[in-house]
């Protein structure tokens, strides 16, 4: 990420020596000149303007576009790492906020006292307190982070560290956008478990997560879709699928027919752990043994 400063067209060097020049200028007024010091402090402040800086931001632009595409197993860890990191850089931000709250407080508390006990010292403390402005509060980092991904990341890496049977292949797909250069945006996940020979109408299971509302805010909830090519013998088999804790709705669209296995809540609002989801898979594969003879 690039500094990039809010006004004229000055290099760095130039921007730096005439803030400093400005500040240097402000302080000679206010300790040479009996009538400096009101003068002197706005000289000071003006020193600000050639060093001001744009916030700075990791979210990129993006199109609009929604395009599924599968994935290898690595770039999904190294998805899961940069929102890790992410992660670190909101949390480094927010306290980086925290502070640029508490020192202006801190600061006027300290300048309180010191304009009593030593006014000099006083002065000289408000400067260095207005010299550091510059640092504290321009160019800020707005840290991003995807939120969706970020919500439903540890359910599927739940399920991602369960190996398929043999006979059975997982497949991760993620949604991508566009940015403004053209490159790759990930936005959503999903996970697809079908059979490596596919001799009749079933189709593969559906991985699939959505971001709800709960008491504590948003959380993840994650269910899986049995897909059938029309609603012939595997369709049958699985619309009828009863697990405790969990309900079964059948469906599907045009040529094509889907139960939803979803685990039963209370409450408000849906939620699932990466336990939760861990059960989830092993339901699935339990399913797909007893009711479609698969591995």
């Amino acid at each position: 990420m690039d500094y990039e400063f809010k006004r004229f067209s000055l290099n760095a060097g130039p921007r730096i020596m005439l803030g400093a020049g400005l500040y240097a200028a402000g302080l000679l007024l206010q300790f040479l000149l009996p009538w400096g010091l009101i003068p002197g402090f706005l000289l000071i402040l003006s020193g600000w303007v050639p060093l001001g800086l744009k916030p700075i931001s990791n979210k990129p632009s993006d199109k609009g576009l929604e395009e599924w595409r599968p994935v290898s197993m690595g770039e999904v860890d190294r998805l899961a790492d940069t929102l890790r990191q992410s992660r670190k850089l909101a949390t480094s931000a927010a306290l980086g906020t925290a502070g640029r709250i508490l020192f202006p407080i801190a600061t006027a508390f300290v300048l309180f006292l010191l304009a009593f006990l030593q006014p000099f010292t006083a002065i000289l403390a408000a400067d260095a307190a207005l010299f550091l402005v510059p640092a504290m509060y321009f160019g800020r980092i707005r840290a991003f982070v995807p939120k969706l991904l970020s919500l439903k990341m540890p359910c599927f890496q739940a399920v991602l560290t369960r190996a398929p049977p043999k006979g059975m292949v997982l497949t991760p797909y993620l949604r991508f956008d566009k940015d403004a250069e053209g490159l790759d945006v990930p936005e959503d996940i999903r996970l697809l478990l079908e059979p490596s020979r596919k001799d009749d109408d079933f189709i593969g299971v559906q991985f699939q997560a959505a971001v709800n509302k709960g008491p504590g805010g948003e959380v993840p909830y994650m269910y899986a879709v049995f897909l059938t090519k029309g609603r012939g013998s595997s369709y049958s088999k699985l619309k009828s699928v009863k697990a405790g804790g969990y309900e079964a709705e059948a469906g599907g669209e045009g040529d094509y027919g889907s139960i939803v296995l979803r685990q039963k809540t209370s409450g408000t609002g849906y939620a699932t752990k990466p336990s939760d989801c861990a059960n989830l898979w092993d339901l699935v594969l339990e399913i797909l043994h007893t009711r479609l003879s698969l591995p």
